[in-house]
């Protein structure tokens, strides 16, 4: 029989009782509050999409697989790999479903993916919720934290135990529900949306910034009638058709006939409106720092090649391994028995495909492990996606890649003082 932590919990997740939006929260739409940015307006603006768009590459492209803690094999037969690594739901690939959960959790702080099980309490499959269709809920007296989640399928609300719902988050202030980076990073991303508005329409001006049309004629109390019947007075009219042909890129440079004693005076561009078209550079080394990712992924910067190999790293290392681990601690704990958990059963996402187009750095771990008799040739062969080969599990140190088992009395026979011939 299998062991679940709160069976019977589970059992009641399995046939939920079903709720309304009111009845949790006293409304009829739930508690998502609006965004003070859009994720799509967001998403328009190329540096941030570039920095959530590797991100969410990042972790989509590492493999997920069940391992044995204690002997470090695979477990290619556990019944979590077709759903791991063949077909996470009927709709998705598992590199488009572990992207998409991802990319929800940057942009929205909290995203949720719902564990479809068997009468065994066997993952079927896992299906990311919606946006605004999941959310915690601490239920009033006992303090038990609950998930209420709107079925995709059927649009009924249920009430599930938090071990049927996959919780990613992002910095959260209380270890419920994780902040949106849309919300922190507000006041940046409507800085850079209202810098593209401006540059945009610097150029569909010709590069030119408006001018003055000038007349000693009060134009405004001049009435001119319009083919359709209305009225308009003349100083309406007069932008209207220097806008029809002046304005817009095509119309750039063209030649303006001015009559009734029009001129026309531009206004020229000063260094603060200039600067501010150049000052995206700004901008992005704050979308930088929001979302973790080095300028020189973002395409920006001027460092050399030693300093961008380290920013890889560091990005590996202080970005992408902390979201690793949460997301190995949540799937180890919501889709494994207690029993297999007890029996050292993980699931680990594998940190090599991330190094996977770096050869040299690759190669250099993998040498420095073996030399010093951490791994053996077998582990490497695994870990490069390749199968064993006979003797490949022996482990060798530096005194002369001999096998550890001999090492301490091959270095007492080397260290031994030689005894003088003939005796």
């Amino acid at each position: 029989m299998i062991s679940f932590k709160h069976l019977s919990a589970r059992k009641s997740a399995t046939v939920p009782e079903a709720l309304t939006w009111r009845d949790v929260y006293g409304t009829s739409r739930g508690s998502a509050r609006d965004s003070p940015v859009s994720a799509k307006d967001a998403l328009k603006i190329s540096a941030f999409y570039r920095a959530v768009d590797i991100r969410s590459d990042s972790i989509g492209k590492l493999p997920v697989k069940v391992k044995d803690t204690i002997t470090r094999q695979e477990r290619k037969d556990h019944y979590l790999v077709p759903v791991l690594q063949v077909t996470p739901n009927e709709a998705m690939t598992p590199f488009v479903f572990r992207k998409l959960v991802e990319t929800r959790r940057l942009i929205l702080g909290n995203s949720y993916v719902w564990i479809y099980r068997d009468g065994y309490g066997h993952p079927l499959e896992v299906l990311p919720l919606p946006p605004g269709s999941c959310s915690p809920y601490i239920e009033p007296g006992t303090g038990k934290l609950w998930y209420i989640a709107q079925d995709p399928k059927t649009g009924q609300l249920y009430k599930l135990h938090p071990e049927d719902i996959l919780h990613y988050k992002g910095v959260s202030l209380d270890g419920i529900t994780g902040l949106s980076l849309l919300s922190q990073a507000a006041r940046v991303l409507r800085v850079e949306e209202s810098r593209d508005q401006y540059e945009y329409a610097v150029y569909q001006n010709g590069g030119h910034p408006a001018g003055v049309l000038c007349t000693e004629t009060d134009l405004s109390r001049v009435p001119v009638h319009q083919p359709d019947g209305t009225m308009m007075n003349a100083k309406d009219v007069v932008r209207k058709e220097w806008d029809r042909i002046h304005a817009g890129p095509g119309n750039a440079f063209r030649v303006a006939v001015l009559d009734n004693g029009l001129k026309y005076t531009p206004i020229s561009m000063s260094n603060a409106d200039a600067q501010f078209v150049q000052s995206k550079a700004v901008t992005v080394e704050d979308i930088a720092r929001f979302t973790g990712v080095p300028q020189n992924l973002l395409f920006t910067g001027k460092q050399s090649y030693n300093s961008n190999e380290q920013n890889s790293l560091d990005y590996v290392k202080y970005t992408l391994q902390p979201t690793v681990i949460q997301y190995e601690e949540e799937d180890s704990r919501k889709l494994l028995t207690v029993s297999e958990q007890g029996a050292g059963l993980w699931l680990e996402r594998n940190m090599m495909a991330e190094l996977r187009g770096d050869t040299a750095s690759r190669m250099a771990w993998h040498r420095g492990m073996r030399e010093i008799g951490a791994i053996s040739v077998n582990e490497i062969r695994e870990k490069e996606d390749m199968g064993p080969v006979p003797g490949g599990d022996s482990l060798y140190a530096s005194l002369n890649y001999v096998p550890l088992a001999d090492w301490a009395e091959l270095s007492r026979r080397r260290n031994a003082p030689e005894t003088p011939k003939g005796e």
